[in-house]
Formats: C-alpha cells, structure tokens, sequence
C-alpha cells in the first residue's frame, strides 16, 4: 500500500476545496477552533506515526460514522500499524462508501495478500478496479502486492491510449482512450465521450466517474477537451467520425458525459447531431437554451440529469430543465443525491458506470 491510494480521496478534497475558495473568508474557522480527528489522522500519517494515527481516526468514525475518509483513513493507520485484521474491518467498511470505494479496496487487497489469503486479495483486486482504479504503476511496484505477481489473476488495469485528431484547419486536438477488458476489434462496444485532459498528465492516472470502472463494465471511454473549445461542435463532430472509422460503435450512437461548464456544449453537440448520439448523463448539467425547437432536436436521446441534494442552484435548474424536457416529449430523467453537493462523490466507486449501463437499453 502506498500513500498514493490516498489519491482519489485527495482529489475530492481538493475540487471541494477549489469551489469553496470563494467564500473562505466568510467561513474560515477560528485560529483556535480544534483540527478535526480526520486531519489530526492524516497528519500523524503522514508523520509516520501510525498507533496516533489509530487513534485520531478511531475517534473520528466514532464521532462521524457516515464519513467515508474516517474509515479510510483508519484502515490505513491499521495497516500501517502491522493490524492487517483490523485494517480489513475498517477497509470494508470503507468500501461501502462510494467517494473512497476505489482505493480502499485496493488497500483491501494489500491487507489480504500480507496475510497470505490470496483469494480475497485478488477478489478485492477486481473490485477495486470495477470501482475505477487504474494505477498500473502503482500496481506494478507496491511491495504489499509482490506475492501476487506470478500468479495468472494479477492483471494490471487498462492502458490508456492516447492520440491527436487534426482538424481541418490545421489545429490538433488530444484525445485519450480507455478500451474494455478483453477488448475484440470486431465487437461493437457502447462508446462514452466525456470531458478531459485527452493527453497524458503526471499522476493521474483514471476520471473520478469513468476509466477503468467503465472499461470493466465493457465500454470503450474517450476523453477529450472538445467540450470546452472555442466551437466545441466542430470539434467534436469530427471525433465522432475518428471514433467510429477505428471502431466498431454500438448501434451507430454515442453516449455523452458532461459536468459543470461542460454541459452546456454536451447539450449543444446532442442538439447538433442528434440522430449519433444514444444517451446524455449530466453530473451536474442542463442546456442552456430556452428555444423548444431546438430542445425538440433531443427527441429520441435519453437524457439523465443527476445532481446534488445539497447544490441549491444546479438543483434547481436541473428540476427546471427536466421539467421543460419532460414537458416536450423528450425520454429524460432527473436523479437527486440526497447529502451530495456539487461534486458527486456518491457517482464515483463505479456508481456512474452502473448508470450508464441503463442507458444503453
């Protein structure tokens, strides 16, 4: 195990941390206010100082049962601490919890195979990666893991590919591309297109939402920053037509992601194109359009709005626009998860995957 599993749960925090600088200053606590038992944990780990560790987090799931970073922490001050028993129990606790489900059973499946049950390490091995972990790397070279390597069931995660499509005007756009497991040229897969870097970036390693959870569930994922270019439709047009001359598509039709400032490009491009695409999932997201003629052009796309119980704003133009959609006829579904604000960490752990799996049908 590695503190590189921590990842995923550094990750949330600090997106979370980025949407909230807005109003630090309003809500910023006392010079004196006491640190938090999940911080206390963290620090005393990060100062190699596991049985504090213990005890912070211990403390912390106690006062906070429903916290998902408590019981990943003390499973990792357990496991740090040589209490591999105890780091099972909090780890599966853990694992419960989708915002964490990812690297707390890859942190399982350290646990299981220093303990010699190598069953239950590679059975938490698959779960982790059914939740969207994609560290290779890491898998290659943590020393927790080193007596599962010559055995057939340790496979590593999904490569993920990267390339550039050239458009017409001479301007290169990156694309990368996760293919699913067992992935056969003349198969038809479901293709995702979601919003990204599409070009290699140090340290990450996998989408909070997509990636290997969705490679494991057999979909081919493209990750691309067209959703956020100056003419986002025609730069994503022509994707589409470079994703299907190098694979087999689904009956013909794409499937969109979009979240936030994406959304409203997500919703345009469908407009576009609408007989190419098959699904449109917003985390959060809505069009931006008032025009019924164009909102017609969705007709025949399933649309699935999911948002937070606790974004006021994204909530509340997400009910209006699944209103207005529904109003017109259009297939469209609205999702509140309840507790989640406007990062939904409840969509991560493979959730979002079982979804789109819906959205084929």
């Amino acid at each position: 195990m590695s503190r590189k599993t921590l990842v995923m749960l550094i990750l949330s925090g600090a997106v979370v941390a980025i949407a909230a600088t807005a109003r630090a200053q309003a809500t910023a606590p006392p010079a004196d206010a006491p640190v938090p038992w999940v911080i206390q944990a963290e620090q005393a780990l990060e100062a190699n100082r596991p049985a504090e560790a213990r005890l912070a987090a211990e403390k912390a799931v106690a006062e906070t049962p429903e916290n998902p970073s408590a019981w990943f922490i003390l499973a990792q001050a357990c496991h740090a601490a040589g209490d591999f028993d105890a780091a099972i129990d909090a780890g599966q606790r853990a694992a419960t919890f989708a915002a964490v489900r990812a690297s707390a059973c890859y942190n399982l499946a350290c646990a299981y195979a220093l303990k010699g049950d190598e069953a239950n390490a590679f059975k938490a091995l698959t779960a982790a990666k059914r939740a969207g972990f994609a560290d290779r790397e890491l898998m290659m070279t943590d020393a927790d893991l080193e007596s599962l390597r010559d055995d057939p069931r340790f496979v590593l995660p999904q490569a993920r590919n990267y390339f550039v499509l050239k458009l017409d005007d001479g301007v290169e756009v990156p694309f990368s591309v996760d293919l699913p497991v067992g992935f056969d040229p003349a198969k038809a897969y479901p293709v995702l297109i979601a919003p990204g870097h599409g070009k290699k970036v140090e340290g990450n390693w996998g989408g909070l939402f997509w990636g290997e959870d969705t490679s494991q569930r057999g979909w081919i994922t493209v990750e691309c920053p067209s959703f956020l270019t100056v003419d986002p439709i025609g730069t994503t047009l022509p994707l589409l037509d470079e994703i299907d001359r190098r694979y087999r598509v689904e009956g013909g039709k794409f499937h969109i992601a979009c979240y936030g400032p994406t959304s409203g490009p997500a919703f345009a491009i469908a407009m576009a194109a609408p007989g190419r695409i098959k699904s449109l999932t917003a985390l959060p997201g809505f069009p931006v359009t008032d025009d019924e003629n164009e909102l017609k052009k969705l007709k025949g796309i399933r649309i699935s709005l999911i948002v937070g119980s606790n974004d006021a704003i994204w909530l509340l133009e997400s009910q209006r626009a699944y209103d207005r959609l529904k109003a017109l006829g259009i297939e469209c579904y609205l999702e509140v998860v309840q507790g989640s604000n406007h990062l939904l960490r409840d969509m991560f752990g493979g959730e979002l995957a079982e979804r789109l799996q819906l959205m084929r049908q």
